[in-house]
């Protein structure tokens, strides 16, 4: 009989996998049942299946995690890239580190050694649902496998001698690009979230804080058109340093957390890549349920978050020289005027979209942009070919899908155009499928307000409004246009003219204020609206909207026809 202490340890080199589960404290504060059983289920159903495919081994599993071995460097990173675009919005999130290097095999099959620690430590500074590569892997794949590959400098770790050299590995419209703000070309604005400071003087008080980081990092990883980098390194560091110059800017987001018996105070601030404050704010909040507070808080710093993120880059683009404009700087002009009430504004949006297309046509945003303008004509009333505008629509929504399937803004495009087109079926699966994939986009939800209402669901149609307004608090007019809308459609006209009156810039809007007022006794305020609205568009009649507007139920279009013409409007 032979003793375990003489059979010889076997030496090899091996690429070593590492991956955990994004969140697993959290998510087993909330539901460790269900938490154990999705784990369970994604090791059986694909991250198993995934590792045979490409001859990997898991030699180790923790309660979030596991460590795996390849004998090809190759294998194990396209294994990585398929896991994480295997991964849809509504199943858990994945960090992955890969490290290539000199491992120890035991008898029983199990692996130490350095290069298994360098994979955990990769693993450990990966963006939620991103990949790390040591060097080592870098060169052995960069002419081999056709992926971005970002250059994330050194970075010291615990327990390794010596500096990590760090890639973070993307698929083209697979992944989220790590750090694509950083690289020549990028359309992207990006945001680094330093860790939220526990002010509480009690240290047990710090998983509140980092679950908060936590949570905003999720949320705003599924904003579209934002990239976010995290700074989790930055943990345990003085204050003063993250004032610091930054070789890499980005928007800047660090806040705090005090709490005090059952009650609690966060606070947060937005600094822009040149170190101006742009918002800041605090949240008073009572702990009866701690994680139902982290996740309302979280949705609230990100909606926030983007409205600020958006309102600066589009100041930045409109002062920019017409020389230095880039694809994303053409799409921010285009917008503001594509949202104009005056038809030569709409037609310059235009050509700055299709600038934006021929400075990148890669860039999804500018498709989806062109595609707005052509819906937007069939929503006031103007297009005088429909089904042109909406092939164009539908041809425009998805080349953009196309180019960037995991960006929410192309599924709410195609949305919108199969509710034009009338297949509001259809319509609400993409508009459900944008809200998984960005479910804080108060945007979003607002036109969902108004796809609802046009499908025949008003009751959900304003619950989904309310929600966008409590995202936004500061909502632009087309918000309360949707709401006022769904308040119509049930016969609520006080309820709907309280939204409708607050709106400051109507337009298109007085339509709906006109076919209110009448509908409220009101016919002199209501031939009012209706010659406003003649104004801006003196195309308009009842017959015309009747043929184009796309209500799933004859009776809510009658609705609102009856409206019109106790208003006055032209037949």
């Amino acid at each position: 009989m032979t003793n375990s202490a003489d059979q010889k340890v076997e030496r090899r080199l091996a690429a070593i996998l590492a991956a955990d589960v994004v969140g697993y404290s959290s998510l087993m504060g909330r539901d460790d049942e269900g938490t154990l059983a999705r784990i369970k289920s994604l090791r059986h159903d694909l991250i198993e299946p995934k590792l045979a495919e490409h001859r990997g081994r898991v030699f180790k599993t923790t309660g979030d995690g596991l460590l795996a071995e390849f004998s090809s460097p190759v294998e194990a990173v396209r294994c990585a890239v398929e896991l994480q675009g295997s991964l849809t919005a509504e199943m858990l999130q994945l960090r992955i580190g890969i490290n290539l290097g000199d491992v120890m095999i035991e008898p029983d099959g199990d692996i130490y050694g350095d290069g298994v620690n360098v994979a955990a430590r990769l693993e450990q500074l990966a963006d939620p649902g991103g990949i790390c590569v040591s060097a080592k892997v870098y060169e052995e794949v960069r002419d081999k496998l056709r992926y971005t590959y970002d250059d994330r400098g050194e970075h010291q770790v615990k327990n390794i001698a010596r500096p990590l050299r760090v890639y973070s590995l993307s698929l083209h419209g697979k992944l989220p690009r790590m750090n694509d703000t950083f690289s020549k070309g990028s359309h992207r604005p990006a945001v680094t979230v330093l860790p939220f400071v526990n002010m509480s003087g009690d240290p047990t008080q710090q998983y509140f804080s980092d679950g908060l980081t936590e949570d905003v990092v999720t949320a705003l990883l599924r904003v579209s058109g934002t990239v976010v980098v995290s700074g989790a390194s930055r943990i345990g560091r003085p204050q003063s340093e993250h004032r610091t110059p930054r070789a890499n800017p980005t928007f800047l987001l660090e806040g705090s957390v005090r709490r005090s018996g059952n009650r609690a105070r966060a606070t947060t601030q937005l600094t822009s890549p040149s170190g101006e404050v742009l918002w800041s704010d605090k949240y008073d909040f009572e702990l009866n349920d701690v994680f139902a507070v982290q996740d309302e808080l979280a949705r609230s710093i990100t909606a926030a978050l983007k409205i600020k993120v958006e309102e600066h880059e589009h100041h930045h683009a409109l002062t920019k020289p017409p020389t230095n404009l880039d694809a994303y700087d053409y799409c921010l002009r285009g917008r503001q005027l594509g949202r104009s009430f005056h038809r030569s504004d709409r037609l310059r949006a235009r050509n700055m979209f299709l600038s934006a297309i021929e400075a990148d046509p890669e860039y999804a945003r500018g498709y989806i942009e062109l595609a707005w303008l052509d819906i937007r004509r069939l929503k006031w009333g103007e297009a005088s070919d429909p089904d042109a505008a909406l092939a164009r629509a539908l041809d425009a929504a998805t080349t953009a899908t196309t180019l960037d399937p995991n960006d929410a803004d192309c599924h709410w495009m195609l949305g919108l155009i199969h509710l034009w087109k009338r297949d509001h079926a259809k319509s609400i699966a993409c508009y459900e499928r944008a809200r998984t994939i960005s479910p804080n986009h108060p945007d979003l939800l607002a036109d969902m307000c108004d796809m609802l209402g046009y499908a025949g669901r008003p009751e959900e149609a304003i619950e989904v409004g309310k929600m966008a307004v409590r995202l936004n608090p500061n909502p632009p007019d087309w918000y309360l246009w949707d709401i006022g809308a769904g308040y119509y459609l049930l016969g609520d006209y006080n309820e709907a003219m309280h939204y409708l009156q607050r709106i400051a810039q109507p337009g298109p809007a007085y339509r709906l204020i006109a076919a209110t007022y009448a509908r409220l006794g009101r016919p002199d305020d209501a031939r009012q609206a209706g010659a406003e609205l003649l104004k801006i568009n003196p195309e308009f009649s009842i017959s015309r909207y009747a043929a184009q507007a796309p209500y799933a139920n004859r009776e809510d279009l009658d609705r609102y026809l009856t409206g019109l013409r106790m208003a006055g409007l032209p037949e």
